[in-house]
């Protein structure tokens, strides 16, 4: 109830009036985690879901929230490990490919990211966004005119799209 409320300190004040064994159980950490992120506390969000992931190493939900204060902390290269642990387990996975695919583009490694762009494409080609992210690895590579024509099936579907309009200008 207090986290449906924003109260996320409140909510976890509580969470860790949990004393004992249970007060260092799976889904304990995964909550903690969760509402430590919600804080802004990524340093105590990552040492969370880190012993979630330690106490189920299995969990795609751990991990995959591991990979939210990474991402929030642009700690890019722990968050490209915790990505890869969920791809091992679960290949398809909708957003362990996205958040890999913005890790690489971060990094600047652009063909990682136009493929992981293009895995979640194959999947969900209405999503706009991951397009966009394709269409910009794709220019980030100098292949213009392979990013053009996915500016244009932006475009076509989406004509104010912001990313996509500006894409198009840069492409010759």
């Amino acid at each position: 109830t207090l986290e449906g409320e924003g109260k996320y300190q409140e909510a976890l004040d509580i969470l860790n009036k949990i004393a004992g064994p249970q007060a260092h159980e799976y889904i304990v950490e995964l909550r903690r985690g969760w509402l430590t992120y919600m804080l802004a506390d990524y340093d105590g969000s990552i040492i969370a879901y880190s012993r979630a992931v330690q106490l189920n190493s299995d969990s795609v939900e751990a991990k995959l929230g591991l990979m939210l204060p990474q991402l929030a902390a642009k700690k890019w290269v722990d968050a490209e490990k915790a990505g890869l642990s969920v791809i091992r387990i679960d290949p398809e996975n909708y957003l362990a490919n996205s958040r890999l695919a913005y890790v690489y583009y971060n990094l600047t490694r652009y063909r990682d990211a136009a493929k992981y762009y293009a895995r979640v494409i194959k999947r969900y080609p209405g999503d706009l966004e991951m397009r966009s992210g394709y269409a910009w690895s794709l220019f980030m590579q100098r292949r213009q005119e392979s990013a053009r024509v996915e500016f244009k099936k932006i475009l076509a579907v989406s004509p104010s799209h912001k990313g996509a309009l500006k894409g198009i200008k840069l492409c010759p």
